[in-house]
Formats: C-alpha cells, structure tokens, sequence
C-alpha cells in the first residue's frame, strides 16, 4: 500500500513543470541589495502554493525581508514533523557569464543565479508537497515548508534564526542545499575572526620609539600559517576534509611617515565536527600570542564577526531513521545505490539541528556551481529530487 501510494504522488509531479517553477524562481532576484529582498519570491511562493489549496503564509524577518512558510497537517496530532527547509536569497549577479535571470535551458542545464543555489532545490520541494496535496493522500503527520532569508553574507542567517525562535518542533529536517543527491549528515562550521593588534605610533623616522602594529600582524600571519595552519591539516574527520584557516583581509596605518599604531587582519576559520569556536579562538591566541610576547607593549584581542556568529558544524550524523528512509527512497527511485556523508560548505541545517531536529543535507546540483560566474543546475537531478522528496514525505508521515 505505501508503495502504491508513493506511485500515486509521482504521477503528479511533471518533470516538466519542475524545470518551469525553478524557472520562474530564478527569474525573481532576491538578493540583498533589491529592495524588499527576497520578499517579492516569497509572495509568489505563497500564492503559488495558496492555488494548489496549501496553507502558506509570509513574515517579515528584517529590513522588510520575508520568510515563506506552508503546511499540510496530518491527521494525527501526535504524529511526525517533516521540514523542507531552503534560503530563497542569493548571492550577487555581478561578474555573471550570462544572463542572471533569464533561467535559459541548454543542454539539459537550466541556467541563471540562484539555480543552484538553491532555487532549484526550493522548486523540488515546492512541487513534492503540491503532488502529495495532489494525490489526497491523507498523512498522519504533518510536513512543513521554509523558505527562509538572509542566508548569503553579509547576512547571517536570520531567517533560519527566526524560523527557530518562533519555537515550532519538527523532528526531521531536510535542507535543500546542493549535494548532487548525496546524502549528508554532516558539514562543516565556520567563524569568520578579527585580531585586532595595538602597538604605539611614533614619527617613521625615529621607528624604533613606537611599536609597529602592521610589523606585528604580519608576524602573526605568517605565524599562523607557518604553524597552525600544518596542525590543522593532520586533522580528520570521516565525511568532511580536514579544519582549515585561511587569512581573507588586512588593514592599518594611516601614511608611510607615521608609525602605525593600529592594525586589523581577518580569517576564516572552517571547523569540523567536534570542533568549536572557542577552542578554535584558544589555538590562535596561544600561537599569535608568542608573536606578541617579542614586543612589550603590544596588545591584541581575538573576536568573532557577526556575520558568522552561530555558524557552528552540522553533526546530526547519518545512523538514523530520517537518513536510512532517504537512503532508501533515492535507491528505490534512481536503482543506484545511494551516497552517504558530509559536504565541506556550511549551511542553515546547523541552525534545525541544534533544536534537537534530525537534520539531512540534499539537494539537486554540483556545489562547485554555487556563487561561480556561470551557475546552472542539472535537469534530470531537480526532477529526480522533486520525486525523491515526495516519496520521503510518505515514507516518515504516512
């Protein structure tokens, strides 16, 4: 009967109708220099959804940016809460090959900003939802939707933060986010971090009566990429790459006659599972600490920037029942046996899963298409994943 009825579903999604939602998705920019951002996407997802007969609702995040919700209610009260979660802004269409909101289809690849990431795979969960609403198949629990905002820098996000606060349970999550149909229980975190070094201006012809700042913060670059960053490669985890630090900005001085007295360098700090943002902040103030030491009177402090703060790794794991069903649903479904892991790029899963939500990565594309100059996504994988995600939905909440 459960496999009668997930056959059912599937004769309501058209790979067709796939290929034009993601198309009408991606011709909406929503990145955060629009006004309104991604508000003009999120009302036309609710009323898409509102004419399939789907509860769907929008809220104000911040700076009128809205979040997009829906839900179709099981029979059961006590039954499973299934999330369908994905960002609906996207980065910048600057620097683009090709046109960014066209949504043009060549050679099997539907092109333009957001495709990938991750407007197709808001698209394959929007029509897995319209096919259960379809079908009239009755579910015991419940299956939800989120498109939330603000993913992107230099926003940090506070639409999966407020999906969050607003205290709704679920206990599975599915978030959209490129994978190329591997399944991924695991991701990295990530911390964006400033050393901010303070040392003594003086007149650059007398150099030696100040502290040089710029000196020593270059010292302690070199420091942590001499040192720490070789430490940090001996590091493993199973499903993800090893830790990684990299130094992305610097700055001081204010002209080549004055001894600078302030500088500031930035880095990216990618963390693993079992890491955290405080050990990692412990390492790099014990290395560039002895760089420090050399110059009495020198001073530095370490802080986290707001863009990044909450970012922790995705550690939910991939013995459970929501990845045994998914696992189970692509195999059935493509005849391949199904790949299982982690994905190196950070995303709002941690967020789901630090609310006690089984939480999964998968998605539809190659990451690698993700932010590039020419971003497209595969066609046959937005269908694939459309059905996929129906048959997940029956699976856990009939």
């Amino acid at each position: 009967m459960n496999e009668e009825m997930k056959t059912d579903v599937l004769q309501h999604i058209e790979d067709n109708e796939v290929v034009m939602l993601t198309r009408e998705l991606v011709s909406i920019p929503s990145h955060y220099m629009v006004e309104g951002g991604e508000t003009a996407l999120a009302e036309h997802i609710q009323r898409r959804l509102t004419r399939e007969g789907i509860q769907a609702t929008t809220e104000t995040v911040f700076d009128e940016r809205s979040n997009v919700s829906a839900s179709m209610m099981g029979s059961d009260e006590q039954g499973k809460r299934l999330l369908f979660c994905g960002h609906i802004d996207t980065v910048l269409p600057d620097g683009m090959d090709h046109e960014p909101f066209v949504a043009d289809m060549k050679n099997g690849l539907l092109w333009g900003r957001g495709s990938v990431d991750m407007k197709g795979g808001n698209a394959a969960m929007l029509l897995a939802m319209m096919a259960i609403k379809r079908s009239g198949i009755e579910l015991k629990g419940s299956l939800h939707y989120a498109g939330v905002v603000g993913e992107e820098s230099p926003n940090n996000s506070e639409g999966a933060k407020h999906l969050v606060a607003r205290g709704d349970v679920y206990d599975y999550a599915v978030v959209g986010e490129a994978t190329g149909l591997k399944v991924a229980g695991f991701h990295k975190g990530m911390s964006w971090l400033k050393v901010r070094v303070k040392g003594k201006a003086c007149h650059a012809s007398k150099p030696k009566n100040g502290i040089n700042a710029v000196s020593i913060a270059s010292r302690m670059i070199v420091a942590l990429e001499d040192e720490l960053v070789p430490e940090l490669a001996k590091r493993s985890h199973p499903y993800v790459s090893a830790p990684t630090l990299s130094i992305g900005r610097v700055q001081g001085g204010l002209q080549n006659n004055t001894v600078p007295d302030e500088c500031w360098f930035s880095m990216d700090r990618r963390l693993i599972p079992g890491e955290s943002i405080e050990g990692a902040k412990g390492e790099i103030q014990k290395t560039i600490g002895k760089v420090a030491a050399a110059y009495p009177g020198a001073s530095f402090t370490i802080e986290e920037e707001p863009e990044t703060e909450g970012r922790s790794a995705l550690e939910s794991g991939i013995d459970n029942e929501l990845v045994d069903a998914l696992v189970s649903e692509i195999e059935s479904l493509t005849g391949e046996t199904a790949q299982v892991g982690g994905v190196d790029y950070w995303t709002d899963g941690a967020h789901l899963a630090r609310m006690g939500t089984k939480t999964v990565v998968f998605g539809p594309g190659d990451i690698a298409q993700a932010h590039a100059s020419t971003e497209y996504v595969a066609v046959d994988q937005l269908v694939a994943c459309a059905k996929i995600y129906a048959r997940l939905a029956v699976n856990l909440l009939l």
